[in-house]
């Protein structure tokens, strides 16, 4: 019996780990685990309940070092793989994620776990309908699986299935699983469809350990705010939202001038050169880019074209910024995100690599679209180095971008939006560059206001069948939103803080 002491010990010490883990009592379990590794180095369960921790703590570095050694102990550990798979996603690989995540299906086909993750890739892919499908496949194992119903939420409300949407979440916090981010996400859905009192489920949610107070607290603001608006106690959620909008753009005020600077550099350039389209009648296939800064009404315009037939939605798809970096990759250069600085040799591969991107998504579909707002730094030279690529830019009336970018809190990026003046200047340069591409680009650029397009859906969606020589469908029409006007009760709000 002495000799099973040492096995009896180790797993009733990862065991308490484990519960601290799931406590959030991350450093206690971090400890434990470190300990046990200390005492015995291949002890492959502690390697993959400390990859855990790591993860739980943003550490994905350290989670990646120790879920891939559990992976070499043990490569038919399906459950480490697909941890693996998670910390490969969080780290933008989703390649790699995918691999990990095929081995872990291999070896149990049919575990919910195994399907959320495999959702996950699909939501980061934005091949939403896929994860879509993977998150209910896992609900129907595991009905009350959290990580399920938080995605298949999600990508419902990127689907523009808001009541669907609202039903998930809100089932979360009638069975006291709320968030912030639940709550944040409930606020991004139209007041119609939600039934829940934010305010006072904001008022009830206790933050958990693992998340940041200040991080927590602005978070809340934007819940509080977005919750009063809805009310129409207008100047209470101007009182939320502009302290937790100085916040954020203090924090991330330096990342500006960097954006700022290539955003003029990028405008002179295109002021002072030619735009030759590339088209290919072999490679029929059109790359549709409906553009505008964010919060212009882009999603709602790709709704719209998708009513015709032969189109297949793209959303936010990473496929011009794939082709970029693999082709520095492949090159042997160091990585960039950045169109304008790839060598013009470079431009064949470059080429290449998203048409076998374009045709890995688009499968059939004679036309793809794609949303992403930043592809606007890219618009000329995509034009020149793909072919058979068209745009539809969106533009809205300045002040409703403004208030509706100023009350949203993004995940990443888009750091102008905390500040109206910075967003301003944003969304007048976005315009001037789409002036100028329409000018330069008659044949292959279209412009559509967002006011235009909510009074009479029919005659945009017609403007972009015939800039993609596609016939006018016949069916219904989706129904789109009306969000005109958003901004006049904040209009004085607004004014003080513009200073005009």
């Amino acid at each position: 019996m002495r000799d099973l002491n040492p096995l009896q010990d180790s797993f009733i010490r990862l065991d308490q780990a484990e519960q601290l883990r799931q406590r959030k009592e991350l450093d206690r379990a971090q400890s434990i685990c470190e300990s046990l590794l200390r005492d015995h180095p291949d002890y492959m369960a502690a390697l993959h309940t400390l990859g855990l921790i790591f993860g739980d703590k943003g550490n994905y570095e350290q989670a990646l070092n120790c879920l891939v050694r559990a992976v070499m102990l043990n490569p038919r550990s399906w459950n480490s793989l697909t941890a693996l798979s998670g910390v490969y996603l969080k780290l933008k690989a989703p390649e790699m994620a995918t691999q990990a995540l095929e081995q872990a299906r291999a070896i149990r086909p049919q575990d919910s776990t195994v399907l959320v993750t495999l959702g996950e890739i699909y939501r980061e892919e934005r091949e939403y309908e896929l994860a879509q499908n993977a998150f209910r496949h896992a609900l129907a194992l595991a009905p009350d699986l959290e990580p399920a119903i938080s995605g298949l939420g999600w990508v419902s409300s990127y689907l523009g299935q808001n009541a669907e949407a609202a039903t998930l979440f809100e089932s979360l916090v009638k069975r006291g699983l709320s968030s912030v981010n639940t709550l944040l996400a409930l606020i991004g859905l139209p007041a119609s469809v939600v039934s829940i009192d934010l305010l006072a489920e904001m008022d009830k949610l206790i933050r958990d350990q693992s998340e940041e107070e200040a991080e927590f607290s602005n978070s809340a603001a934007f819940v509080r705010a977005k919750a009063l608006a809805d009310l129409g106690r207008h100047a209470e959620a101007w009182q939320q939202l502009a302290p937790a909008n100085r916040e954020l753009f203090l924090a991330k005020e330096k990342e500006l001038a960097h954006e700022s600077k290539r955003r003029g550099t990028i405008l002179r350039v295109l002021r002072t050169s030619a735009i030759k389209a590339v088209n290919d009648n072999e490679q029929k296939r059109i790359s549709l880019f409906i553009l505008g800064p964010s919060r212009s009404g882009k999603t709602t315009m790709e709704a719209l074209v998708a009513a015709l037939d032969g189109v297949k939605r793209g959303y936010e798809n990473p496929s011009v910024e794939n082709a970029i970096r693999r082709t520095f990759q492949t090159a042997g250069l160091l990585t960039s995100r950045y169109f304008e600085m790839l060598p013009l040799q470079l431009y064949p591969l470059c080429r290449e690599i998203y048409l076998e991107e374009l045709g890995r998504r688009a499968n059939s579909a004679k036309v793809f679209t794609s949303t992403h707002p930043a592809r606007i730094y890219d618009a000329a030279l995509m034009m020149t180095v793909f072919p058979n690529v068209r745009f539809i830019f969106v533009k809205r009336k300045l002040e409703d971008i403004l208030f509706r970018m100023y009350q949203q809190k993004y995940q990443t990026e888009y750091v102008y939006s905390y500040n109206l003046l910075a967003a301003r200047d944003y969304v007048i340069w976005y315009y001037e560059m789409t002036d100028m591409l329409a000018h330069k680009l008659p044949d292959f650029v279209r412009v559509i206001h967002y006011e235009d397009m909510v009074a009479d859906p029919a005659a945009a969606l017609r403007t972009a069948a015939d800039l993609c020589c596609l016939p006018m469908t016949d069916k219904p029409l989706p129904v789109i939103g009306d969000d005109r006007g958003c901004a006049e009760p904040y209009r004085q709000f607004m004014t003080a803080e513009l200073g005009n």
